[in-house]
């Protein structure tokens, strides 16, 4: 959990870098239009919101594994419980 938090928080600072760099790129920002500055920044924009999706991906799993074994034990007592009262 604290790993994919890690890869969500690197992704944020990321995607915060790369959008200076893009401001850079821009005449806003820099001395004119810089081509190949603001692909770099795209480039690494697409890889800094696959670090937050990964993250994502990374929790949403383990909420779903800690659901689904809480699901487990409450199938087992009622199993339990129809035994008991069955037999």
């Amino acid at each position: 959990m604290i790993l994919h938090r890690f890869l969500q928080v690197v992704g944020a600072l990321a995607v915060l870098m790369c959008l200076q760099l893009a401001w850079e790129a821009s005449p806003l920002g820099g001395d004119g239009w810089s081509r190949a500055r603001m692909l770099y920044a795209m480039a690494g924009l697409v890889s800094a919101l696959a670090l937050i999706a990964i993250g994502g991906l990374g929790i949403a799993l383990a909420r779903a594994e800690r659901q689904a074994a809480e699901m487990r034990e409450a199938l087992a007592r009622l199993e339990a419980l129809l035994r008991d009262r069955a037999g």
